[in-house]
């Protein structure tokens, strides 16, 4: 029993750590190992059936912050400069969510300025913008003011949020963009996901 106990955790470590094949080793016998195929070994002389699977959704770790995401997408990250840090997960569509992380600056003035640099081409083109400004409160307690902007043109919408929370000299700073609701249903899945697991420590 303390053999399978062994290995099931031994395959959840895998699998939150790896989205390729994996080689799983019983004893002195290594096996090759796929996704979601199911595979026979013997454990002390009883047969057993193993498969292993990933989560529909993962969980994007930081020592600032973290939040699930849908194992579909991949989490790009990027050093903008010294000290701010970005990741960002999107659609084909080009909805979804980037947060930068500060670790010299308290990005909270940041906020109304971004939203205007993401909205004037918009602007610029004939989208009429409407504000609709909320609070919302965090899986983890603290409260964010949410700027949002919902920009409208022939039909289509388009809609931005941004807030940040800081502290002396770190903080961070998150969009989330919406092309199109309609369109786009993942981009919405995929924000709301962030939005009610978003964790900052």
């Amino acid at each position: 029993m303390k053999n399978l106990i062994c290995l099931a955790c031994f395959l959840i470590t895998l699998v939150s750590f790896s989205q390729k094949d994996f080689i799983l080793t019983i004893g002195d016998e290594s096996h090759e190992i796929a996704l979601d195929e199911s595979n026979e070994f013997k454990v002390n002389g009883k047969a057993i059936t193993i498969s292993v699977r990933e989560k529909d959704t993962l969980v994007y770790e930081d020592s600032f912050y973290n939040f699930k995401y849908i194992k579909d997408y991949s989490i790009s990250k990027t050093v903008l400069e010294e000290g701010i840090e970005q990741i960002m997960i999107m659609t084909a569509s080009g909805s979804g969510v980037l947060i930068q992380k500060y670790e010299a600056f308290d990005p909270t003035m940041l906020q109304e300025m971004m939203l205007n640099e993401v909205t004037k081409e918009s602007i610029s083109y004939g989208y009429t913008m409407e504000r609709q400004d909320y609070e919302r409160a965090l899986v983890s307690g603290q409260k964010l003011e949410i700027l949002k902007s919902v920009l409208e043109y022939k039909g289509e919408i388009e809609t931005y949020e941004i807030t940040a929370l800081g502290g002396k000299d770190e903080g961070i700073l998150i969009m989330t963009m919406n092309m199109n609701d309609e369109i786009d249903p993942e981009g919405v899945e995929m924000i709301n996901l962030m939005w009610n697991s978003l964790h900052i420590k």
